[in-house]
């Protein structure tokens, strides 16, 4: 009951931002028009085949669905590859730092140096990076932007995962220290075993555990960067319909296929950690 309403909540809440637009529809501020929107907006839910919008370039209608499912698959084609693959580099540096102290150091410094740039200068000073390259040796690594003949997926994925990377280490990193003070692992190594078996054995669920719960944050951070990242990238992706259309009911729409989703992910995560613990998760 308690989640049931928590979802409502959240949809309403949604709901009532993606109307807002229409306070400012004639340039000045109107709770009429707000009024209105969240009526028609309310009413067209009902009717998600009736629901068009205009293309702003060449004023073309087009029913939102399933135009959308384009977009919305290429933005998460990006956020859950970007996601996945940084949990694993993470668990690889976790190992090296556990196994190595001079790879504990290089990557604590590293990643140190990173998590102090804002995460939104990754995306200019990779694109930098890639162009420098290009002009002294001719050879294109990635195709940075999205064009009529060719879709970029490779290094917008490859930029996005710097921003979960970063924050996943310095989290797993803290809990690795803590795992390695604890008595078992003494013990197992006492035993014989390898460092890649008490690693395997004794420390990875844990870090595990630890990223679980705190999944929720490293998401929404890894999305909001996508975001923008889009629109650098010239990416077909749901900012789209974020940035470029006032319409309540399309924003609404947006919204909802983003959330759903990804609530749907952390209810997995919940779960899991539930299993594995007894105890829920912050909501």
């Amino acid at each position: 009951m308690k989640n049931i309403l928590r979802v409502s909540i959240n949809i309403s809440m949604l709901f009532l931002i993606a109307c807002l637009p229409s306070l400012f529809k004639t340039q000045h501020f109107s709770l009429a028009n707000y009024i209105i929107a969240v009526k028609e907006t309310a009413l067209a839910i009902f009717n998600p085949a009736d629901i068009v919008f205009v293309n702003q370039r060449s004023g073309t209608a087009y029913n939102l669905f399933p135009f959308i499912l384009e977009p919305w698959f290429n933005t998460f084609t990006i956020l859950v590859s970007a996601i996945f693959l940084s949990l694993l580099l993470s668990l690889v540096l976790m190992f090296l730092m556990y196994r190595y102290q001079w790879a504990e150091k290089i990557i604590y410094a590293v990643n140190n140096c990173l998590s102090i740039i804002p995460d939104i200068f990754y995306i200019p000073i990779s694109i930098t990076i890639v162009i420098l390259i290009y002009q002294y040796t001719g050879m294109l690594l990635f195709e940075i932007a999205t064009s009529q003949s060719s879709n970029a997926v490779a290094f917008p994925v490859l930029v996005l995962l710097i921003i979960p990377t970063v924050n996943s280490v310095t989290l797993l990193y803290e809990l690795m220290k803590n795992e390695k003070k604890n008595m078992y692992v003494e013990f197992a190594i006492s035993k014989g075993l390898s460092d890649f078996e008490v690693f395997r054995r004794h420390i990875l669920n844990n870090l595990m555990l630890g990223y679980l719960i705190n999944l929720k944050q490293l998401i929404w951070i890894t999305l909001s960067s996508l975001l923008f990242l889009e629109r650098i990238m010239n990416i077909f992706g749901v900012s789209v319909f974020i940035f470029d259309y006032n319409s309540p009911i399309v924003l609404f729409i947006t919204f909802m296929m983003l959330y759903i989703p990804i609530a749907l992910l952390f209810s997995a995560a919940g779960y899991i950690v539930n299993r594995m613990t007894g105890r829920r998760m912050a909501e």
